[in-house]
């Protein structure tokens, strides 16, 4: 049974070739692209084999800056271009989503200004500098170069942010969110991943040779690969052909530790199982395993041990093979490239090898594709494995449109097929807990819903150390402190279940202050003084993988960025993931502790947020809880307000909240993160325009999670019946989320 959701454009950057014909043309033969880094210098490192990709370029018709661009801004133009190109794909004739994933962003021109930064006196060349690489900015140039795109998301969840990039895509296409979405990943080479997974002792000298009996580590990498995705009734009618379909997704969290897999493989297995029976075949049907396939000594094994609980007897048919050995490990573009690569194979019936496998390591029981390609004609179905940090995982499905595979019964979803209409939500999503720390308190519900009234005493003040399980988190950064005693609150006054419950978290940055420190030490050291325990934490997701492991939760986990209102994006992201049934509930918020160099950006460039009139700066955290309403009735849970719609736009946001519909009859209000200018000349046309507005800046004090606070202040105040209907409104620079949250009617005890 078809998904019908076609791949009909495909794009590469990697060190084989700068296109896909290129690249495949490499892949097929066996050709590797290791050598000895060269674009910085290597000296100290204890390995220094990576591969590089070549003749990397801005574009030239490029409005903004030299400076403004990166080295992974640059390949993600490249490939999104080309896939965008072989899909005919025209945004300004439809709407079009982008996703896109990543890890590094621009640290490859930024790690130097952050040496710089650390402890030091303020640098204002410096701190612009960094401004001008958020985790956000890939998604600012493809949307500047290729654009008008209707929706941008840019998430983290590791190295399997490109394939997770993917399963959000399709959630936006079943939803109907968008008519095509460019989804994928890019990340580009750096010192910072360079010297940590060094001091992880992660890289092999030789390079990296996956399934080896001798495999010392993996080599990284860097590239970019995006696929075009539509509904197969778009594609047709555009007269499109496909390239694939992408017919089974699963994905979710191994909650086990922050480095290494978990021995027994049961969570890739079961999302291997998961990703067929959604894809409606079975391993017999099968007949390609695009691996993970890192080359390190354990996720090797865990990673054949998983396929040998999902595939059983299947196992001793199913050709698997890694390209890691040829491109190297590309981090955060990993699992897009890799899903490019398979879709390829399912294509053209050719089979990609593990180059340099000369030597099998026996324990590993797999049908290898050894040294160059290999031609079978057909290729039914193929899954491509994509893992993390974190334990963060997915798993694609891809089948040959021409000759699928026997129908058989799909698994069912949990939510809706293909809907439409402009910001509802069909599947009702229903918010069932909020959770604000803002040291020194956790502030429950009934504190925030009187913020507007002014500040309350807390209901209970807050050790963080205190409130932590020292063993479990002793190597916990303070984001991810703040987020798992955040989280943990919310949990147990919500009583929710953990079994499904997923994590998103908006950062608009990452971690500066462990960045600048780490990289000040490598560069005042040397390589070899890079810490193993801190460099995890460097991770844009780290925090998400460090909640997720520390509260027990198995379900979808990312990051996602966009500067300000990045809570707003993280909440937005976790209501399309519940609507399109893909998870059952998730936690959707920021951790933001106050950071030295974000302070003294803001203090530089951004007056309004320095605090003042706004409240001062200080540490906050605020998660929210959404389920799907039939979920929340099933437990009988706490029903605090109605998510009604979510909006999104990018340029036109006068556009965009003319689709929110006009408050009913009863009080309402619309609640802002904090006042602006901005927010008074989107409200000015709305039909919202009059009605009674709060800022929750003055009261929870500035913060980047703040937009988060807002939509939990308009739950907590509908919860307790001061108002009867709320519009949350977070701007950003043109861009912007409106969230319409209304009081919940017949559900549970709400």
């Amino acid at each position: 049974m078809s998904t019908g959701l076609w791949v009909t454009g495909l794009g590469l950057v990697t060190p084989l070739g700068a296109d896909v014909g290129s690249t495949w043309e490499r892949l097929v033969r066996g050709d590797r692209a290791l050598r000895s880094v060269t674009l910085f210098d290597g000296a100290d490192q204890r390995a220094t084999v990576v591969a590089e990709a070549p003749s990397v370029r801005i574009p030239e018709k490029s409005l903004a800056s030299p400076s403004a661009w990166s080295r992974t801004s640059a390949m993600a133009v490249a490939a999104a271009s080309e896939a965008m190109r072989s899909a005919h794909l025209d945004p300004a004739r439809a709407r079009v989503g982008l996703i896109v994933g990543g890890t590094t962003g621009g640290m490859f021109e930024t790690e130097g200004l952050l040496a710089r930064l650390h402890g030091a006196a303020d640098h204002p060349e410096s701190l612009a500098a960094m401004l001008s690489h958020p985790l956000s900015a890939t998604g600012e140039r493809l949307q500047e170069c290729l654009g008008p795109f209707a929706r941008v998301r840019s998430l983290s969840s590791a190295c399997s942010s490109g394939a997770n990039a993917i399963v959000l895509a399709a959630a936006w296409l079943q939803l109907g969110e968008v008519d095509a979405v460019v989804a994928g990943g890019s990340d580009a080479l750096c010192r910072l991943t360079l010297c940590g997974f060094n001091s992880l002792a992660a890289i092999d000298p030789a390079g990296c040779r996956p399934f080896h009996r001798h495999r010392r580590g993996t080599t990284l990498g860097e590239g970019a690969g995006f696929l075009v995705l539509e509904r197969a009734a778009t594609a047709r009618s555009r007269g499109v052909r496909p390239v694939a379909e992408l017919a089974g997704w699963a994905s979710g969290s191994e909650a086990y530790h922050i480095t290494q897999p978990a021995p027994g493989g049961e969570l890739v297995a079961s999302l291997m199982t998961r990703a067929m029976a959604r894809a409606g075949v079975s391993p017999s049907d099968i007949d390609y395993v695009h691996a993970h396939g890192t080359g390190t000594p354990v996720n090797d094994v865990v990673e054949v041990t998983a396929l040998a609980r999902a595939f059983g007897r299947e196992m001793a048919r199913v050709p698997v093979s890694s390209s890691k050995g040829q491109i190297g490990h590309t981090l955060g573009a990993a699992g897009a490239i890799e899903a490019v690569i398979t879709a390829l194979v399912v294509s053209r019936g050719i089979l990609v090898p593990t180059a340099g496998l000369d030597d099998p390591d026996p324990a590993l029981e797999v049908v290898h594709v050894p040294h160059v390609g290999r031609e079978v004609g057909r290729v039914r179905a193929a899954l491509s494995n994509a893992f993390g940090f974190g334990g963060m995982d997915a798993v694609l499905v891809f089948t040959d449109v021409r000759s699928p595979p026997a129908p058989r019964s799909r698994a069912p979803s949990n939510g809706p097929e293909i809907l439409s209409g402009e910001g509802a939500i069909p599947e009702p999503v229903v918010i069932t807990g909020v959770s604000v720390l803002a040291s020194p308190s956790l502030l429950g519900c009934a504190l925030i819903a009187s913020i507007p009234d002014g500040p309350t005493a807390p209901t209970a003040p807050v050790d963080l150390e205190g409130a932590l399980d020292v063993v479990r988190a002793r190597r916990f950064d303070p984001t991810a402190r703040l987020a798992a005693v955040a989280i943990d609150g919310l949990l147990r006054e919500s009583r929710a279940p953990v079994d499904g419950t997923g994590i998103v978290l908006g950062t608009p940055f990452g971690s500066v202050d462990g960045s600048a420190a780490f990289m000040h030490r490598v560069f005042d050291r040397g390589p070899r003084a890079a810490g193993p325990a801190e460099f995890p934490n460097l991770v844009p997701s780290a925090a998400v993988g460090n909640a997720s492991i520390y509260a027990g939760l198995h379900g979808q986990g990312f990051a996602v960025a966009d500067l300000s209102i990045s809570a707003e994006s993280a909440f937005a992201a976790a209501v399309e993931l519940v609507a399109a049934g893909e998870a059952p509930r998730m936690v959707a918020g920021s951790s933001d502790p106050r950071s030295a160099i974000g302070e003294r950006v803001r203090s530089l460039f951004f007056p309004a947020h320095r605090g003042g009139a706004n409240g001062a700066r200080r540490d906050l955290a605020v998660m929210i809880l959404v389920e799907s309403q039939r979920r929340a009735a099933a437990r009988e849970a706490t029903v605090l307000a109605r998510v009604a719609q979510v909006v999104e736009w990018r340029s036109d946001g006068k556009a965009a909240l003319s689709a929110i519909e006009p408050p009913r009859e009863g009080a309402h209000e619309v609640v802002l993160a904090r006042e602006s200018a901005e927010v008074d000349a989107l409200l000015e046309d709305s039909s919202w325009r009059g009605s009674p507005r709060i800022a929750c800046a003055p009261h929870l004090g500035e913060s980047d999670a703040l937009g988060g606070g807002a939509i939990a202040v308009a739950a907590a105040r509908i919860a307790r019946g001061s108002i009867a209907e709320a519009l949350v409104l977070g701007v950003s620079g043109g861009s912007g989320i409106a969230v319409r949250l209304l009081r919940p009617a017949g559900v549970g005890r709400g």
